[in-house]
C-alpha cells in the first residue's frame, strides 16, 4: 500500500471512531442515564452540565412565551368591545405596578390555598361528615322553649 491509502484508511478509521464517540455523547446528553456513558469523567460532567444548562434555558423561554402571550391576549381584549365594557377586568388580569401586582397575587394564593384544602376535605369526607336527617333532628332537640319574662324581673 502507498502511503496516501494508508492516510486515506487512518482518516477514515478516526472519522468513524470521531462519529461514533459524537453519537455517544449525544446519546449521554439526551439521556444521562444511558448505558453508553463517555469513558472521561471530565467528558460526562460537561455534558451533564450542558443538558442541565440547556433545561434551565428551555424552560426560562417557555416561561417568557407564556408571559408574552398573556401580554398579547390582555392588549387584544382591552382593544375590542369587551374592553371597553370591563376596563376593570384589565387590572385583575394585567396588575399595574409592583403593589398592584402582589395584591393581585396575595389574593390568587389565597384562593388557591382555599380551593386546594376544600379539595382534600371533600376528597377525605371531612366536609359531608353527617346525614341531613340527622342534622334536623338534631336542631329540632337543641331549640328551647322560649319564656316570657316574668313580670317582676327589670328587663
Amino acid at each position: 500500500m502507498s502511503a496516501t491509502a494508508v492516510d486515506h484508511a487512518a482518516t477514515q478509521a478516526s472519522s468513524s471512531t470521531s462519529l461514533e464517540a459524537a453519537k455517544r455523547n449525544l446519546q449521554f446528553l439526551y439521556d444521562p442515564n444511558s448505558p453508553n456513558a463517555p469513558t472521561r469523567r471530565r467528558t460526562q460532567a460537561l455534558l451533564r452540565t450542558l443538558r442541565y444548562i440547556g433545561k434551565f434555558l428551555f424552560w426560562r423561554l417557555v416561561r417568557y412565551a407564556k408571559y408574552a402571550a398573556v401580554g398579547a391576549i390582555t392588549a387584544a381584549i382591552a382593544g375590542t368591545a369587551i374592553g371597553s365594557v370591563a376596563s376593570g377586568a384589565a387590572f385583575v388580569i394585567a396588575p399595574t405596578g409592583i403593589v398592584g401586582g402582589a395584591g393581585v397575587g396575595l389574593l390568587w394564593g389565597l384562593g388557591k390555598f382555599g380551593w386546594r384544602t376544600l379539595a382534600r376535605k371533600v376528597r377525605s369526607g371531612e366536609a359531608h361528615d353527617s346525614d341531613a336527617r340527622a342534622d334536623e333532628k338534631a336542631e329540632e332537640q337543641k331549640t328551647e322553649t322560649i319564656k316570657p319574662p316574668k313580670m317582676d324581673e327589670p328587663w
